[in-house]
């Protein structure tokens, strides 16, 4: 077991890395995007405009934090739990959110996307499970492992597939909730 630990461990991370990644390009591809993402910052908790702005702002630089830690080595570890608290607050803030039957339209993995709270919170618990696996793997697998080259390679690609699957969730929760 503790030998597949180490592989575990860069499924999880690999995974929160790109979902990270493409949250914080999402947001920061346009000024339209950034703009989109203010105002739904705004909305989902109701502050002012300037407290959302400021808010927004820190968001994005949290994003950008776990996705460039997380990837390094020695920061993973800080990254995930960074994300942790990230996911923590997001899910909050949607939990409570007075918008509770209209979708959202945050702009985290493109401007087509848009959840409804429930799917948006069923991707944050489930992102916060993959964060959960990434810190219990990282802190059970110590020490240095020999690790083969193509069995990294398939955890690349897995990760990248999870972080895929996540990031699409509202689509396909939506091929078996659509009217026919």
């Amino acid at each position: 077991m503790s030998a597949v630990l180490p592989y575990l461990c860069l499924v999880c991370r690999g995974a929160v890395v790109v979902v990270f990644a493409l949250s914080a390009f999402g947001k920061l591809r346009s000024r339209a995007a950034y703009a989109r993402f203010r105002r739904s910052t705004r909305l989902l908790t109701g502050l002012p405009e300037e407290p959302a702005s400021a808010l927004a702002r820190l968001v994005v630089a949290g994003e950008v934090t776990v996705a460039v830690t997380t990837s390094a080595g020695p920061l993973s570890t800080a990254g995930l739990g960074v994300a942790g608290v990230l996911l923590c607050g997001f899910t909050w803030a949607l939990a409570r959110s007075p918008e509770s039957g209209q979708a959202l339209e945050c702009g985290c993995f493109g401007s087509s996307v848009s959840a409804t709270r429930h799917t948006a919170i069923a991707r944050n618990v489930l992102l916060l499970g993959v964060v959960f696996g990434g810190l219990v793997s990282s802190h059970l697998a110590t020490g240095a492992v020999s690790m083969r080259w193509d069995a990294i390679l398939l955890c690349a690609l897995a990760a990248v597939a999870l972080a895929t699957f996540i990031t699409r969730l509202h689509e396909i929760t939506s091929l078996f909730t659509a009217r026919l």
